[in-house]
């Protein structure tokens, strides 16, 4: 079956947002619905073949780790985060938190089947969404990773409740009583990430193909942590410059990578 190239296109926004949030640059709010985004559709197209998942998944946080680990060692001399156990700072990452994360939730939705599953997600995340002061009161109250669990657990349901019209239905409201919140950091990403794959999934799909480039989008989420590393020293932290330089640059170094070297795909997505 071909893909929804409206879905493939949100991937694209979605990884731009992300590299924007741990840019700092304007707008960066916003961007943290990128991560909304790719949570739910992580889970709209839950694997329930755990092995494959976890050469997709936990292969490339393994690895990713372990760069990052030596990245900051190189920095600072301390490969861990500031304040964190060792165990927290290695399921922090301080984004690669996602992976396993979406590992556990598409692992437990595999097992759930029922035809009533999008139903109930949805009834689940209008209650965490329409409960936004509350449960983010709950998520603030934790140290990562968990407080980044949590957060995406909406996200994580939402996903499967885009399943059927129903679920939908049902979750558009929910993200409407979030935005009525309008709670920092939760209320609009999760109505710019919610209401985008909803939109990709409902409006009629765009004939442009862009697969070659959302493609290249997990290993973005990846690498882009680093390139903003570089592009700090360059061009200035907490600028549109560069966040732009380094989304573009993780891109073309992640298509090229995967382009020549394929074995590279197993840590790149």
């Amino acid at each position: 079956m071909a893909r929804n190239q409206n879905i493939e296109l949100v991937r694209i926004a979605s990884a731009l947002g992300i590299v924007l949030f741990h840019s700092g640059a304007p707008g960066a709010a916003i961007g943290y619905s990128g991560l909304i985004a790719f949570t739910a559709l992580s889970t709209y197209f839950a694997n329930s073949d755990a092995t494959k998942l976890a050469k997709r998944v936990l292969v490339p946080w393994l690895f990713w780790s372990i760069f990052y680990f030596a990245w900051r060692f190189a920095a600072d001399g301390n490969p861990f985060h500031d304040g964190l156990t060792p165990l927290q700072s290695a399921l922090y990452g301080t984004h690669l938190w996602f992976l396993p994360f979406i590992f556990v939730v598409n692992v437990v939705v595999s097992k759930l089947r029922s035809e009533h599953l999008p139903l109930v997600c949805s009834l689940l995340a209008f209650a965490f969404l329409a409960a936004t002061p509350w449960w983010r009161e709950i998520q603030l109250s934790f140290d990562p990773p968990l407080i980044q669990f949590l957060h995406a657990i909406p996200a994580a349901l939402l996903g499967i409740a885009f399943r059927t019209r129903a679920g939908i239905a049902i979750s558009a409201l929910g993200l409407g009583v979030c935005m009525f919140w309008q709670i920092g950091g939760v209320s609009l990403p999760y109505a710019l990430g919610g209401g985008a794959v909803m939109a990709a999934i409902l409006l009629p799909r765009i004939s442009l193909n862009v697969e070659n480039v959302s493609a290249c989008m997990l290993g973005v989420y990846l690498v882009h942590i680093a390139a903003l590393g570089v592009f700090n020293r360059i061009s200035g932290p907490e600028t549109i410059i560069t966040a732009s330089g380094a989304f573009l640059a993780s891109l073309v170094g992640v298509w090229l990578t995967r382009k020549f070297m394929p074995l590279s795909r197993s840590v790149l997505g």
